[in-house]
């Protein structure tokens, strides 16, 4: 489970000591403090260094870079045998606090790989101008998604509230489409008319019927979405994205299509996905990876391939080109990488949409690994030191 992660337990200790835990979180990390004496060992290692009166006035004296300079000096991890872990700190008495959490080598945040890759990274192949959700219907017609309302459109009721568009069946037996697009820097949610709930990432979008009227229930996905379908024998939910068809009974997944290897993991259930020349049956904990030679099937990391859903990235050992596809993704930018060197290394730490990008990037600046620069069309350069 993804609650069972030390990763996500010191996520949970870093919201405690900021004063962001919500009562639920809270009960659940006492629980785990009680329980375990490594999970405690943490917790007053972390208290203790990042929560001492000394350093939330040091924060509230000093510049962000010299916060993180001098953070880095003063964290040492409890229990980490194999890693180093360093908490770059950024501001975390401020109101805007910001907790970057690194899984670094003992030979730094990057390291080598023999692998060549090309010197310029342009992200965010996705395209798009839009900078709130719009719901496009397949007459044409768009309407942007930016407060909460209800409206009917299509011949169907729409209720948009709290980052969520809820769509009664539309009244005509005419098979008519419609589209969720979610931009950059954007996430949101959709309630199908048959119950099923799709919680839709950042550069994607979903294409749905507003009525279920056939044999089947067809939704079409681009980008990244999570799915909890609503059972219904009668008419299966059927999943489609670039190279793939997911056949779905019941269940949760996500469904990862950024790219051309479409990535799907399974929560709960079952779920059949088909390729043009493969077809496989997923257990849950697993991930089927389609591709031109068919579909390889590993197990996946719960908090890894999740994180996205509360706005946390987790990158283990990825390709920083890899990471350069997700920034723009999360924050509406375009990353440039302006050195050689850049093909050489490799990440690992956590992205939080929620927190500035310039601050994050700060805290990278700060170990001495690269250096950045925001050019006059607001591109970001990163050059590697």
């Amino acid at each position: 489970m993804m609650e069972n992660n030390l990763g996500y337990i010191r996520s949970l200790i870093m919201q405690e000591i900021d004063g962001q835990l919500t009562e639920q979180e809270s009960v659940f990390l006492l629980q785990q403090v009680n329980e375990n004496p490594e999970i405690a060992e943490i917790r007053n290692h972390l208290w203790e260094k990042v929560g001492s009166e000394e350093v939330n006035q040091y924060l509230l004296d000093h510049t962000t870079e010299a916060q993180t300079v001098t953070l880095l000096s003063k964290i040492e991890p409890a229990k980490q045998p194999r890693k180093k872990v360093v908490y770059l700190v950024t501001g975390l008495a401020a109101a805007a606090a910001a907790a970057i959490v690194l899984f670094i080598t003992n030979i730094g945040v990057f390291t080598n790989n023999k692998s060549n890759y090309t010197e310029t990274a342009k992200a965010f192949s996705e395209k798009s101008s839009a900078k709130t959700v719009q719901l496009t219907l397949s007459s044409g017609t768009v309407y942007n998604i930016n407060k909460d309302t209800s409206v009917n459109a299509g011949g169907a009721n729409w209720k948009v509230s709290g980052k969520t568009l809820t769509l009664n069946a539309a009244e005509s037996n005419i098979e008519q489409y419609a589209t969720l697009t979610v931009p950059a820097g954007k996430d949101y949610s959709l309630v199908l008319p048959d119950g099923s709930r799709i919680q839709v990432n950042a550069a994607s979008t979903v294409k749905f019927p507003l009525k279920f009227s056939g044999p089947s229930r067809d939704v079409y996905v681009t980008g990244e979405c999570y799915i909890k379908a609503a059972t219904d024998a009668s008419k299966p939910l059927t999943i489609h994205v670039p190279g793939s068809v997911v056949q779905v009974l019941g269940t949760e997944f996500n469904v990862n299509a950024y790219d051309s290897l479409a990535k799907i993991a399974l929560v709960n259930g079952k779920v059949k996905v088909k390729s043009s020349n493969d077809s496989i049956i997923l257990a849950p904990g697993f991930m089927g990876a389609v591709s031109e030679k068919g579909i390889n099937v590993n197990k996946f990391d719960e908090y890894e391939t999740l994180s996205w859903r509360t706005g946390q990235f987790i990158f283990r050992n990825a390709k920083f080109e890899d990471v350069c596809k997700v920034i723009p993704r999360l924050f509406g930018v375009q990353i440039v990488l302006d050195n050689k060197q850049a093909s050489d290394k490799r990440f690992s730490g956590v992205l939080d949409r929620y927190q500035p990008l310039d601050l994050q990037l700060k805290g990278l600046k700060a170990t001495g690994a690269i250096d950045y620069s925001t050019s006059a069309d607001s591109t970001i350069h990163i050059r590697f030191n």
